[in-house]
């Protein structure tokens, strides 16, 4: 019979529980440990699937490994196959940059040649011409004798259109013949005019050293020197990179 119940709250008829106490107790301990071990089977197949899962991950992500290092082998293969093509071309990359330095202040003389044929007029004619260098300026094709001179020789004050005026690069001196001072003087006008590039002008300061006036063969002329400076304009600009403007 249960005890502790009230009487107002029974419902039927009155129970009569004839096991003895320890074996209720056995009972109630017998499912306590009957539910411990099912949850720890839940826990033991809880943590298998999981074991599982993990392993499979584990497997997948060495498998990926194995694959990078394989790509990672092939790749240092082909780098090793390549490399003498990369030597090659840092190679003609220093070339490149070599010639570049070499021909960074050149100066064609082919082209002031061809630039003084067509300025000088029909009734003058030079019968000679010398040219001197500032800095390290360097002539390719040159005509007559040439002089270098070290840059910052000229006057440190020079009066604008005068020789060395504007720091110039090269310098050309002519010796010639003229009918008329006329012709001397519209010559050196078409050198002040001559041609430009990159919108510079190539030939600055024309200046008439000395002319004289003289008789050949009954026909009167002039004799005249005079000079002109080249600007850096001048430098054929021959294996320099694209937009490089040589000081």
């Amino acid at each position: 019979m249960s005890w502790g119940t009230p009487w107002a709250q029974r419902q039927g008829p009155p129970r009569i529980d004839l096991l003895p106490r320890e074996l209720v107790t056995q009972r109630v301990v017998r499912r306590q440990r009957g539910g411990i071990g099912a949850g720890f089977l839940v826990l033991l197949a809880v943590l298998g699937l999981w074991y599982v899962l993990e392993s499979r991950q584990l497997g997948e992500a060495k498998d990926q490994a194995d694959q990078e290092r394989a790509v990672a082998s092939g790749l240092r293969a082909q780098r090793v196959q390549l490399q003498p093509l990369a030597d090659l071309e840092a190679q003609i990359a220093a070339g490149e940059q070599l010639k570049a330095s070499v021909y960074k202040r050149e100066i064609r003389f082919s082209g002031v040649m061809r630039d003084i044929s067509a300025i000088v007029p029909d009734d003058v004619w030079l019968t000679s011409m010398s040219v001197a260098f500032s800095g390290d300026a360097n002539a390719s094709g040159g005509a007559g004798k040439s002089t270098a001179t070290p840059a910052g020789s000229a006057a440190a004050t020079t009066t604008p259109g005068s020789p060395g005026a504007g720091s110039p690069v090269a310098s050309i001196t002519f010796a010639g013949t003229g009918l008329e001072h006329v012709d001397v003087g519209g010559f050196l006008r078409a050198l002040a005019g001559g041609p430009k590039k990159g919108g510079q002008q190539v030939y600055l300061n024309p200046y008439v050293t000395s002319a004289q006036k003289g008789d050949k063969a009954g026909q009167a002329t002039v004799t005249f020197s005079a000079s002109v400076d080249l600007s850096n304009a001048a430098f054929s600009g021959r294996f320099q990179p694209a937009g490089t403007v040589t000081p």
